[in-house]
């Protein structure tokens, strides 16, 4: 089976909606002067050049006018740092999370796994972030048995029917060993999470965005507390109503 090559979709509608659940997510957990653990199954590159045409400029691109009202959001906010010139790099998952963590004074033990070669290469020189080449469901769950508690993001390419299975049990097995989960789906009669857990979807016109044939997304969370769940709804409700009326800025 090829290796799943995320470069012509970073920045995509399903990105944006995914990083911004996941740095709200990371933003309330980081302690200053203290560390989280983090682990990513299927991390794909550190960051991404952005060229034209992109499925960016559905997503990411669609956000840039109006960032200027939305860089209370640790996500917008770390995604300006990023660009100061212009949109033209669209950072991954993992380095998301390093630049939160960074921004919270807070020590961040990353530990990531893709099967791509060139992937791998590419975090070379990523101190702060232990790369494995290998399977992320089997090296998750091998880490599960000697790491404590942190953050974990499950986000497959869904190139294997195999992976909706595998991705629901890693997230129960890391939920009872006390640790807080994100699992990211596109919208599709096959791949929405049906388990007890939180539910997070967004059709994406609802914020302007753009998701070609995806309609929209939806990431479960496991593993979190009251008060997290509070400040996402409120958070959410506050990303859809500015993203959702762009055009009357």
């Amino acid at each position: 089976m090829p290796n799943y090559d995320h470069r012509v979709h970073a920045g995509n509608a399903g990105d944006v909606w995914k990083h911004f659940l996941l740095l709200e997510v990371a933003d309330y957990l980081f302690i200053p002067d203290s560390s989280l653990a983090y682990a990513e199954t299927h991390v794909g590159r550190p960051k991404y050049a952005l060229s034209t045409p992109g499925d960016w400029e559905s997503g990411i691109g669609k956000c840039w006018p109006i960032l200027p009202f939305l860089k209370n959001f640790c996500y917008f906010n770390i995604m300006a740092e990023f660009n100061p010139g212009g949109l033209r790099r669209y950072p991954g998952s993992a380095c998301l999370v390093l630049q939160a963590a960074q921004r919270r004074r807070s020590k961040l033990q990353a530990e990531v796994w893709d099967i791509d070669d060139e992937v791998a290469e590419a975090w070379r020189g990523y101190s702060q972030v232990a790369f494995h080449l290998g399977d992320g469901f089997l090296g998750v769950r091998s880490l599960l048995d000697h790491s404590p508690p942190g953050l974990l993001l499950i986000d497959p390419p869904y190139l294997d029917s195999a992976d909706m299975t595998l991705a629901e049990k890693l997230l129960c097995r890391a939920k009872d060993e006390g640790w807080v989960v994100l699992w990211w789906c596109m919208m599709g009669s096959n791949t929405v999470p049906q388990g007890s857990f939180e539910k997070y979807s967004l059709k994406f016109a609802q914020a302007g965005l753009d998701g070609g044939h995806w309609d929209g997304a939806v990431v479960a969370l496991a593993g979190s507390d009251d008060d997290l769940k509070e400040r996402l709804e409120r958070r959410i409700c506050e990303f859809v109503d500015l993203t959702g009326t762009a055009e009357s800025f």
